[in-house]
């Protein structure tokens, strides 16, 4: 485990979804583009104060900038998503298909 990639990447990662640039990032938390750019692609890791600031910004728990558990193989995915299938009631599993329906219609 590289925590400092890690973290990189599981910052760009909320980043974009809050739809936010590296450029708006870097303003909302007063800090350089190139810094932003560094820890994303895990040739640094922040320091504490600018957790803080991602935090804030970011809208996200703390937690969440640490949670790499997201990152896995295709493999462990498939493993994990096959799991969690079959542990499913109908109902859920209806819920699922209704929800992976919806987000392969926002892709098109």
């Amino acid at each position: 485990m590289d925590i400092t990639r890690d973290f990189g990447i599981r910052l760009q990662e909320i980043r974009k979804a809050k739809g936010l640039t590296q450029a708006q990032l870097a303003d909302m938390t007063a800090l350089d583009v190139k810094t932003i750019s560094r820890i994303e692609c895990g040739a640094r890791f922040p320091l504490k104060e600018n957790i803080e600031k991602f935090v804030k910004v970011l809208d996200c728990n703390i937690k969440d900038l640490f949670d790499f558990d997201y990152i896995k193989t295709r493999d462990e995915l498939r493993t994990y998503i096959d799991k969690k299938l079959n542990e499913a009631s109908l109902n859920d599993l209806q819920f699922y298909v209704r929800v992976i329906d919806a987000h392969l219609e926002t892709r098109k």
